[in-house]
């Protein structure tokens, strides 16, 4: 006779054996429970941490940005205010130099002498006046006379500036 099998319920590896293998299974059961509930306590750890150094990163980003912007607009105010002052500081030392031919003119007047008239101006400043780019100067030009017998008599617009009192 051949041995008849249960075939409701085949054997498995758990199934038989006898009383040394369930504990060994109970045991390796509590290890395999233990160390997902390790790995998944050491992922939520890691991922919280990496989640604040993450946030901690991106405020330190926002703030360099921020600390950056205000050096870049605290320079363009700089810039800005050097601008002013040196269009502020060619207007009057041109209004002086205005006032001194104004004074000039009417010297010659009172001596009965005609001034010189402003296309004779326009023409000797075409011809002796030259120009230079330059990058130290905000209005980036030059100016300057070529060979004139006018030199000795063009004054240093430093002259106008005001004086210490």
């Amino acid at each position: 006779m051949l041995h008849r099998r249960n075939l409701t319920n085949p054997p498995t590896y758990f199934s038989g054996g006898g009383p040394l293998r369930k504990p060994i299974l109970e045991f390796a059961m509590v290890i395999s429970v233990v160390t997902l509930c390790f790995f998944a306590v050491d992922n939520y750890r890691v991922r919280t941490s990496l989640t604040q150094e993450l946030q901690s990163q991106q405020l330190k980003a926002r703030e360099q940005q921020e600390f950056f912007a205000r050096q870049v607009s605290a320079a363009r105010k700089k810039r800005e205010l050097q601008v002013l002052n040196e269009r502020k500081l060619h207007q009057v030392r041109e209004m002086k130099l205005a006032l001194h031919i104004a004074m000039l003119r009417r010297q010659l007047q009172d001596a009965d002498k005609k001034p010189v008239s402003v296309q004779d101006v326009l023409q000797e400043y075409h011809n002796s006046v030259k120009m230079e780019n330059s990058i130290s100067d905000v209005s980036g030009t030059f100016l300057w006379l070529q060979s004139s017998e006018l030199n000795a008599f063009l004054p240093n617009v430093r002259e106008y500036n005001e004086r210490d009192r």
